[in-house]
């Protein structure tokens, strides 16, 4: 009984890390993507973290303890392209809108302010927003290891790869 219930996590253990594999090669592909279609683009890697960064800002880098602001629209990862169909939160109005959700309450979307160390954050996205400076426009991939793991949250299913867009508008460090 022993050899089978270690047989049994054995196969579990090598299934997910295929799984995490086939989502870090969908993040590769992704990030490449967006370096190909903006030359000024930069890739960080960071703790299982990649942040793509389109639109440089400038300014103090977003270190532990500090605030940022920021607008944002999350995608579950689910192949080697980012789509508005895998889009499951956004809190902004403008980028809904392109992305053909029905707005009818414009008061839910509000910038949110985060507060490094002290707020609970994914682990991947609080390790992409590290750096992160006010005007940058970037996008921050993690596979499920570093993303909810085996909780689903709302329409995040479990052990999903994920992605955020991010609009950050400002940084503090006091």
């Amino acid at each position: 009984m022993a050899v089978l219930l270690f047989l049994a996590a054995s196969c579990g253990k090598k299934q997910m890390e295929t799984t995490y594999d086939r989502q870090e090669s969908n993040i590769e592909a992704i990030a490449e993507s967006l370096t190909k279609s903006n030359p000024d683009a930069t890739t960080e890697y960071n703790n299982g973290t990649v942040k793509v960064t389109v639109v440089h800002g400038d300014g103090e880098a977003l270190e532990e303890g500090g605030a940022v602001s920021f607008y944002y629209a999350g995608f579950i990862i689910s192949s080697s392209r980012l789509s508005n169909s895998n889009l499951f939160a956004t809190n902004y109005d403008t980028f809904a809108n392109s992305a053909g959700w029905a707005v009818t309450d414009s008061s839910t979307f509000t910038i949110s302010t985060v507060k490094l160390g002290e707020d609970n954050l994914v682990e991947g996205l609080r390790n992409g927003l590290i750096g992160v400076k006010g005007g940058d426009e970037c996008y921050v991939m993690f596979s499920g290891k570093h993303g909810f793991g085996k909780k689903r949250i709302t329409s995040i299913p479990s052990y999903s790869a994920l992605a955020y867009r991010l609009w950050i508008k400002s940084v503090s460090n006091n």
